[in-house]
């Protein structure tokens, strides 16, 4: 097959191929490749946008509430030598559950599945921790063993979904960490949540959780704020974040009454030193 290219085009490509030959030397001059926190950052960034878009994209109504962070690399460990950027997503209890229940709902599940196929457009070395909240209504034991399920079976569903070995831990705080003081029922509501946090290394992650209590007791109103930041220090401040066990069985493998493998551990104990209480509504 033969194809006519006329004079006027002939022309064109001509000229075009000789501004590349003028400008390949410039633009290999400006070439530059990123430094390994460059990396981390435009990744971060990239999540970032996938995550929200996605967000937008499904329709989750209430939205969730995205929020960026940087562990500085003062506070990782001494091989890694890099600032690194989390990314937190808050989704409302009812998204997930209904009220005093760790199931998760049918509406949910496609939410779940959803986001585990946009993880697995990720990196391969980003880490995912799925974190449960109480409001103060119950007592202690019921509000952190009811947000330790809740957080289990989000991250036992996104990790099952998930094709790529994205490392997936949980991790229940109850009661003990509320974004706003227990004062109503609209306050109740955002404090029984639901959170993510995703980052390229799960201690700085667990970093974040120590020092989440920068965000405690949002109010405008100082003696609400007073109150909570009183009933806030007199809750519990240590937990325990567990990494999903995933066991998958071949095709004819005989299933043993073989205890699963330990799931590995993080122990998170709430800085108390760092709180700085901010004045923000809803």
């Amino acid at each position: 097959m033969r194809i006519r290219i006329s004079g006027r085009t002939s022309i064109l490509c001509a000229i075009a191929l000789s501004f590349l030959a003028i400008a390949a030397p410039a633009l290999s001059q400006t070439i530059r490749y990123l430094s390994d926190e460059e990396a981390l950052a435009l990744e971060h960034e990239t999540r970032f946008a996938r995550l929200k878009r996605w967000a937008q994209t499904y329709g989750i109504s209430p939205a969730p509430e995205f929020r960026n962070y940087v562990i500085p690399r003062s506070f990782m460990p001494a091989d890694f030598h890099y600032d690194i950027p989390v990314l937190r997503i808050i989704f409302p209890e009812n998204t997930f559950f209904d009220t005093a229940s760790s199931r998760i709902k049918p509406s949910a599940i496609p939410i779940i599945r959803a986001m585990a196929a946009t993880l697995d457009g990720d990196v391969p070395d980003v880490s995912v921790f799925v974190s449960g909240h109480a409001d103060a209504r119950g007592s202690d034991v019921y509000n952190h063993n009811l947000s330790v399920d809740r957080a289990r079976a989000v991250a036992e569903l996104l990790n099952e979904t998930r094709t790529k070995p994205t490392p997936v831990w949980s991790i229940g705080f109850g009661k003990s960490v509320p974004l706003y003081p227990n004062t109503d029922d609209r306050n109740m509501s955002y404090n029984r949540r639901v959170e993510f946090l995703l980052g390229s290394r799960p201690d700085a992650i667990a970093y974040w959780l120590q020092d989440q209590v920068v965000d405690v007791c949002r109010s405008s109103d100082a003696a609400n704020r007073l109150r909570c930041m009183r009933d806030f220090q007199k809750e519990r401040k240590q937990f325990v974040a567990e990494r999903v066990v995933t066991r998958k069985v071949s095709i004819g493998e005989v299933r043993k009454s073989v205890p699963p493998p330990a799931p590995e551990r993080i122990t998170i104990r709430l800085n108390e030193r760092r709180v700085r209480v901010q004045s923000i509504e809803h």
